[in-house]
């Protein structure tokens, strides 16, 4: 059971300002595995520039917007947050039906919180900007002449650019406010799957991500975002 369940306005709000903004708060001692993803993530990009270069292939950008939240145990009172990625990519084709579509991405993810209680109400609002590699596999359905459906799955690398809390507090008629910002697990890796519906160059379609890695090593907090999407063939 969270610590805050049945504890006092002070220790809530201590575990709403520590506890909680862990999960965009990381230890030094992530270090050197932070180093190996790292590392992990430009062979990844690496990887995906060398086949750009020596395949045919067809080009791609899309946006979208959506929201995120976080699963897991360790966290109540969750809503979900208002988010957004844009990236373009290339689609390599490995049969009539089968390619595959890596692609660069910016994604904006994170997660809010809200408490309650008698005369007294904490909100919490987690930012997380992440560059991605997304690598899926792509299945496409030719409906007509004009229409395509296409499904997609595959795993995602992504790297922590910028991350924010920001807490509000209201208790008795006084606001706060207060703004962190600390060193996070800069690593998160995970699935995505979608379907994409394509008429000639123009795509649309919807996708989610599902993240494999806890926030931080002592709460059992993951990324978790949906996204609407629209995008444009080269």
């Amino acid at each position: 059971m969270p610590p805050w369940v049945g504890s006092s306005k002070d220790c809530l709000y201590e575990y709403v300002t520590s506890s909680l903004s862990c999960v965009i708060l990381g230890e030094n001692n992530y270090s050197r595995s932070n180093t190996i993803m790292k590392r992990l993530f430009s062979l990844a990009c690496v990887a995906m520039l060398a086949v750009a270069a020596s395949a045919q292939i067809t080009w791609n950008a899309k946006g979208g917007v959506g929201v995120a939240t976080s699963y897991g145990d360790d966290i109540d009172g969750k809503k979900p947050h208002f988010v957004g990625k844009a990236g373009a990519g290339f689609e390599y084709p490995l049969g009539s039906n089968w390619s595959l579509m890596p692609s660069l991405e910016i994604a904006w993810k994170g997660l809010k919180n809200e408490i309650v209680e008698e005369n007294w109400k904490s909100k919490a609002t987690v930012d997380l900007l992440y560059a991605q590699v997304p690598v899926v596999a792509a299945y496409r359905i030719n409906v007509s002449d004009a229409w395509n459906i296409t499904l997609k799955a595959g795993p995602y690398f992504a790297l922590a650019l910028y991350d924010n809390l920001k807490v509000e507090q209201t208790s008795n008629g006084t606001s706060s406010s207060d703004n962190q910002s600390l060193e996070c697990k800069i690593f998160d890796t995970g699935l995505d799957l979608g379907i994409d519906f394509e008429r000639h160059k123009f795509v649309f379609g919807v996708e989610a991500e599902i993240g494999f890695i806890d926030l931080v090593d002592y709460m059992k907090a993951k990324n978790f975002a949906f996204y609407a999407t629209v995008g444009w063939k080269f």
